[in-house]
């Protein structure tokens, strides 16, 4: 059962705090102010890094559906987790997506956008899903491409 009224202030600072950690933590000296968090350290630690990552992110998620957001919500902040650790898994291309994408603070956006205003309409949304699902799926065909094209020149 959702937990929405008076809990959710205190699952969205929970989701707050833990957004800043992965997403804003670190400063960045010499870049203007720009942020970094343990997400993007975390990744540089091959495959079980990103994993770990997207585990902790996926706690963000778990919070959003218990406050009773639409599904639409929910599958989108999923699908900004996945874009994350898909791309995010990328050697150094990764690493330096990871520090322009945020997923944790695009869900908190979304939940603080739901929770403040719950008959918002989802239109938005459900389009920016679409598209997240198309890039993943780009994003994953490239991916195969690149292996097959690796690996027939290394074959044959």
């Amino acid at each position: 059962m959702p937990h929405t009224g008076r809990h959710a202030p205190e699952a969205l600072r929970e989701v707050e705090t833990l957004a800043w950690l992965l997403d804003n933590s670190i400063q960045v000296p010499g870049t203007g102010g720009r942020r970094l968090g343990l997400d993007a350290l975390i990744g540089f630690v091959p495959v079980v890094g990103d994993l770990a990552s997207a585990g902790i992110g996926l706690y963000v998620v778990w919070r959003g559906s218990r406050l009773g957001l639409p599904r639409v919500v929910v599958a989108r902040m999923l699908a900004n987790s996945a874009v994350d650790l898909i791309v995010g898994s990328i050697p150094v291309a990764g690493d330096a997506f990871d520090l322009w994408f945020k997923a944790n603070t695009r869900n908190l956006r979304l939940m603080h956008r739901y929770v403040a205003a719950p008959e918002t309409s989802t239109r938005s949304t459900s389009v920016a899903l679409a598209v997240s699902i198309g890039l993943v799926l780009l994003v994953i065909g490239f991916i195969v491409w690149l292996a097959i094209v690796v690996l027939t020149t290394e074959i044959g």
